[in-house]
C-alpha cells in the first residue's frame, strides 16, 4: 500500500468515525468526494480496511479501556444524523416554450364535448408550441370512493376511452411537447391498486404512465406533488394547497402563495391582481374546467368552462384566462 493510498484509507476512516451515517449512506453520500465513479469503489475500501459501523463504535466508546472523550463541536455536523426528508420542488419548463396552451379538469370521459372542442380548435389556432394537461384530465370515476351510480360504474370503458382520448391529443398535436399533471382524480388510480391490488401495485405495465401509454406518445409526466414553472408563473393543478375555492379562488390562491400563480381545480374562472410595496404586481388565476358543469354529485355549482394560454417573454408570463360560452371562447 502507498502512503498516498494509505493517506486516504485513514482521511476515509476518520471522516465515517466523526459522523453518525450508516456505511451505505456514506458510501452513497461521499464517494465522489474520494474520487470514485460510483459507491463500488468507496465500498471495497472501506471493506478492505475494515471501516464498519461496529469498528466505529468500538474507536468511540474504548481506547487502551478508558471511554473516549468527544468535543462534538469538531464532528461533521456536530455528529447529527443526515436527514432523512426531501424538499419537494417544482419542474422549470424550457426556456424554449414561449406559448403554452392549458387544459385542466376535463374529467374524461364525463367531459363537456362541446366545450373540449372549443378549446382544442382555438388552440391549434393560436399555435401553441406546448400542451400543458393540468391535472384531472380523467376522471376515474368508477374506482373513486364516493358512491357510485351503478349505470355509470364502467372502469373497463372509462380506461380505453381515456387510451383513445390521450391518444387523439397526440394526433392533434403532434410535433410539440405535451406535458400531463397528476391531479388529485388521477391519484386515484395509485391508491385503487394500493388499496384493492397491492401485489399488482409494483408491476411496471400497471404504472400509471405505462398503462396509459405515455412512453408510447411522447407524453411528460408531471407528479403529483409538483409544480411547473413557466417564466415567472407558478402552475399547479391546486390540490397540492390545502383549500383553494371559496368566494374567490385566485384570491384565495394569492393568499397561500403570494407569488404569480395558476391552478385549475376548483372550475371557476377567476383572477386576482395585488400591488407590493416595491410596486411588483403578482398576478395568481384559476381556470374553468371542461367537464359537465352540472354533475349530480353538484347541480347548482357556479363551474363554468375555461382554460388558458401562457406567453413567455424574457422570463416574464402573460397569461390568458379564457371562458368559453355556448360554445365560444370569451
Amino acid at each position: 500500500m502507498t502512503n498516498e493510498h494509505q493517506a486516504k484509507v485513514e482521511a476515509v476512516r476518520k471522516h465515517f468515525n466523526s459522523t453518525t451515517m450508516r456505511i451505505g449512506e456514506f458510501w452513497d453520500e461521499f464517494y465522489e468526494s474520494y474520487g470514485y465513479s460510483n459507491r463500488t469503489g468507496l465500498k471495497k475500501l472501506c471493506i478492505v480496511n475494515n471501516i464498519t459501523v461496529g469498528e466505529r463504535a468500538k474507536f468511540r466508546n474504548t481506547s487502551n479501556g478508558k471511554k473516549t472523550e468527544f468535543n462534538l463541536s469538531e464532528l461533521d455536523n456536530f455528529g447529527i444524523a443526515q436527514s432523512i426528508g426531501k424538499e419537494y420542488t417544482s419542474l422549470k419548463l424550457p426556456s424554449e416554450l414561449k406559448k403554452i396552451g392549458i387544459m385542466s379538469d376535463i374529467h374524461f370521459p364525463y367531459h363537456s364535448l362541446e366545450a373540449l372542442r372549443t378549446a382544442i380548435s382555438y388552440l391549434l389556432e393560436q399555435k401553441i408550441d406546448c400542451l400543458y394537461l393540468n391535472g384531472d384530465i380523467f376522471d376515474f370515476y368508477s374506482i373513486s370512493r364516493h358512491e357510485k351510480d351503478p349505470d355509470m360504474r364502467d372502469f373497463p370503458r372509462e380506461v380505453e376511452m381515456n387510451k383513445e382520448f390521450v391518444q387523439k391529443l397526440r394526433n392533434l398535436f403532434p410535433t410539440i411537447p405535451i406535458y400531463y399533471k397528476l391531479g388529485n382524480h388521477e391519484n386515484r388510480y395509485a391508491k385503487s391498486l394500493q388499496v384493492n391490488a397491492e401485489e399488482f401495485a409494483q408491476i411496471h405495465e400497471l404504472q400509471f404512465d405505462i398503462f396509459f401509454g405515455f412512453d408510447r406518445l411522447d407524453f411528460r409526466v408531471v407528479n403529483d406533488w409538483q409544480g411547473m414553472e413557466m417564466g415567472d408563473l407558478l402552475v399547479l393543478h391546486g390540490h397540492e394547497l390545502y383549500g383553494g375555492g371559496g368566494v374567490n379562488p385566485s384570491q384565495n390562491l394569492f393568499n397561500k402563495t403570494i407569488c404569480n400563480t395558476l391552478i385549475g381545480h376548483v372550475h371557476r374562472t377567476s383572477n386576482t391582481t395585488k400591488k407590493t410595496g416595491f410596486k411588483q404586481f403578482i398576478h395568481t388565476y384559476s381556470t374553468g374546467c371542461l367537464t359537465s358543469l352540472s354533475p349530480k354529485y353538484m347541480p347548482f355549482s357556479q363551474h363554468n368552462h375555461g382554460f388558458a394560454i401562457v406567453e413567455i417573454e424574457n422570463g416574464i408570463s402573460r397569461v390568458k384566462n379564457l371562458v368559453i360560452k355556448d360554445g365560444k371562447v370569451l
